[in-house]
Parts: C-alpha cells; sequence; structure tokens
C-alpha cells in the first residue's frame, strides 16, 4: 500500500509496522498496569463494602486511558528527537524514514483523543489531570527535555504517574474528598517507582552522550562526567529501595509477601552498583539500565499483588 506525496512529488511507502513501533507498546502495556495497581490499593484501603467487581470499569478504561496516553507521548518524543534518534538509534520509524512527521502529528491527534475519551468515563476530574498530563508531556518533548535533568524527572513522573491516576479515579468514584483521593501508600509507590525511573533516564543519559549534543541536552552526564552521572543513579536508587522497604514497614504489605521484598531490593541495588563498576564502560551502563527496569516491572507486579493480596484475606 502507497501513499503519494504532494510535498515530495514522489510516492512514498506505508509501513504499518512503523505505527506500531513508534508507540512502544511493551511500555504502555506494562504502564497501564500502574492504573491496576492504583485502583487496587485504593480499594482496599478505602473498604467501603461494595465487592471490587463493582470497580471492572475503573481498572478497564483506566488501563486504556493510560496506554493511548502513553503511546501519544512516545510518537510527540519521536518527532521532536528525529535528529537525535538519527545518530542514537536510527532504526527507529521517523529517522528510519518508514513515516512522515506528518503521519506521526496524525497519529499523535488520534492517540491522545482516544485515551482522552476513555478518561471522560472515569471521571470528569480524573479526565481534567489526564489532559493536564498530556499538555504536561507535550512540553515535555518540545522544550523541557532538553533542559536534562527537569526532562528526566518527566520521564519517571509518567512512569508512575498511572498509580496516582488509578488512586484519584476512585477516589472520585466514591465520593471522597479529592484532597484525601490518594493514600499514603500510594505515594510510597509513586517516589519507588520515579526514584527507580528517574536513575534509570540519568544512566541512559550517560549512554547516549554522542546523540544528545545534536539538540544540546544537558544530561547530568554531558554536563558533570559519568563519575556523577553512576554516583546520582546509585543514590536514586538506593533510595528509591529505602521507600520500596517502608511499604512493608509501615504495614500496607503483609509479611507473607516477603520474596517480592527481597526481589525488588536486590534487582534495584544491583542498578544503582552496576554503573559504579564503570561509569564510562557500555556494557555496565546497559546492566544498570536494564536492571531498573526489571526492577520497576518487578515492583509494579509486587504492587498489584500487595493490593490484591490484602483484598483477598
Amino acid at each position: 500500500m502507497t501513499e503519494i506525496s504532494p510535498e515530495a512529488g514522489k510516492t512514498k511507502r506505508f509501513y504499518p509496522m512503523a505505527f506500531l513501533s513508534i508507540i512502544r507498546p511493551q511500555n504502555c502495556i506494562i504502564g497501564g498496569l500502574t492504573v491496576i495497581a492504583g485502583v487496587a490499593m485504593a480499594y482496599r484501603m478505602a473498604q467501603v463494602g461494595s465487592g471490587i467487581t463493582d470497580y471492572l470499569h475503573l481498572f478497564i478504561y483506566g488501563y486504556i486511558t493510560y496506554f493511548f496516553v502513553a503511546a501519544g507521548g512516545n510518537v510527540v518524543n519521536d518527532i521532536f528527537d528525529i535528529e537525535v534518534d538519527k545518530i542514537n538509534r536510527p532504526h527507529r520509524a521517523l529517522p528510519s524514514g518508514r513515516m512522515t512527521v506528518k503521519q506521526a502529528w496524525a497519529y499523535v491527534v488520534f492517540l491522545s483523543m482516544t485515551g482522552l475519551l476513555f478518561a471522560i468515563l472515569t471521571g470528569p476530574y480524573s479526565a481534567l489531570i489526564v489532559f493536564c498530563f498530556l499538555v504536561i508531556g507535550y512540553l515535555y518533548a518540545a522544550k523541557v527535555k532538553a533542559l536534562g535533568l527537569a526532562g528526566n524527572f518527566m520521564v519517571a513522573f509518567s512512569f508512575a504517574f498511572g498509580i496516582l491516576y488509578g488512586a484519584f479515579a476512585y477516589g472520585e468514584t466514591i465520593g471522597l474528598p479529592l484532597t484525601n483521593a490518594i493514600p499514603l501508600p500510594h505515594w510510597l509507590f509513586f517516589f519507588t517507582a520515579f526514584l527507580i525511573l528517574q536513575a534509570r533516564e540519568t544512566i541512559k543519559g550517560a549512554e547516549d552522550v554522542e546523540g544528545d549534543r545534536a539538540r544540546d541536552v544537558r544530561t547530568i552526564a554531558r554536563i558533570y562526567g559519568y563519575n556523577v552521572a553512576a554516583a546520582v543513579s546509585g543514590a536514586l536508587n538506593f533510595i528509591g529501595v529505602f521507600s520500596y522497604v517502608l511499604i512493608w514497614v509501615w504495614g500496607f504489605a503483609s509479611w507473607d509477601l516477603w520474596p517480592l521484598l527481597l526481589l525488588g531490593m536486590g534487582v534495584v541495588l544491583g542498578a544503582g552498583v552496576a554503573p559504579l563498576t564503570g561509569p564510562d564502560n557500555k556494557r555496565a551502563l546497559l546492566i544498570g539500565s536494564t536492571l531498573d527496569k526489571i526492577g520497576a516491572l518487578v515492583g509494579l507486579i509486587a504492587f498489584i499483588i500487595i493490593s490484591l493480596y490484602g483484598v483477598a484475606i
């Protein structure tokens, strides 16, 4: 199948798989689980009496909302990163020419509007929060990302956002005051996920120094060097582990689930140590980045199990 580009005056091929790869579906699928975890824990903490199946629509609509919003954000990110990706990741849809910028912007509109429509089904205030998140995400891709540390904060926040959104949507549904819609365990897990993802973005900044020069992205590694970047990522991971441990210490997770505690701690501590063994070593950085990604997934699964285990017992 082909499309005619009047601007270029020539025929361009249409690559359906490019529309799948550019949204990074694996990240959207995993990230959507944060909403499920947020709703489940909020249900457990509220103890309102209704069965959890009465809130099945929140799990479904919330998950779909996150998926499409995150997908749209990934496309916007690639649009503004096209010059950087020509160096760091030339295989991606835009730098490889398998998708045009015009197609990408049209795709962003479709994904974002779909996400907002499902957000409205979870509640008007929840939808407003999602809309603000969309705007902030686009500002990040266009301007904030080049600031380095502030840009990294946005990436970390984007992943952890689903936890807070799930709690807020549940609180709005049962009529909780909006100021009390997000319980303490959500904040603990939010900070855990935020810190781990912030650590991973710091490591990735060290991996992508060469390409980041194209857009003058002021990452810690570019401005302060590899050693500082490794130290910062290690500190963030260690603080993240502390926040994770507090979920058990403060009684929000059953000690029956201690294997999840040890597994999460071990993976993230490994992520913190790996870059310190070779701050400018690509392999050490890759190990640290990969372990952080695995650690975030382990923590997310743990939070879901913690929430549902509490309901089951």
